[in-house]
């Protein structure tokens, strides 16, 4: 019991980190036709909610999964999928410091339009990071929801 309790957590932890990230993936193509004005207008109102509900789901997925590591490392191939689905949501959160937090201390400091020069290729930055964790997310969770269901342990002990 205390296994699928974890997995759940894990499981739900990773599909929140996986719904924000996916959706900026979504956002991207749109938001590359914003001009400055509307562009910092979706950056300085929308994303703090993101990042407060963003932050702790991802970070606790990344501690999660290294423990569900541990809880299944006798079971194949379960602990394959598991150990796949946590480098992939840590990797996209290693992106995230990477690439995404020093383009949104940047813009952070942006607060009167024109934007500096540079502000294309910070979006850029900012835009192509989050769909990097995106691809790498959406990875993690598919293995993650694969070990569950391909494990053996528990086919075993249902019949």
């Amino acid at each position: 019991m205390r296994l699928k309790i974890w997995r759940f957590v894990c499981i739900y932890l990773t599909a929140i980190t996986l719904s924000l990230t996916f959706s900026h993936f979504l956002e991207m193509p749109q938001k590359f036709k914003y001009d400055q004005n509307l562009y910092m207008a979706v950056q300085h109102t929308l994303y703090p909610y993101f990042a407060w509900v963003g932050a702790p789901a991802e970070m606790g997925a990344v501690v999660l999964l290294i423990v569900l590591c541990f809880l299944v490392r006798g079971r194949k191939p379960s602990f394959a999928l598991t150990l796949i689905a946590t480098i992939c949501v840590a990797a996209g959160l290693a992106v995230w410091f990477a690439i995404v937090a020093p383009a949104n201390a940047e813009m952070a400091q942006w607060t009167t339009i024109p934007l500096p020069d540079r502000w294309m290729n910070t979006r850029r930055h900012w835009e192509f990071g989050h769909a990097i964790s995106a691809v790498l997310d959406l990875i993690g969770f598919g293995a993650l929801i694969a070990s569950v269901l391909f494990d053996r342990t528990t086919e075993l002990a249902n019949g």
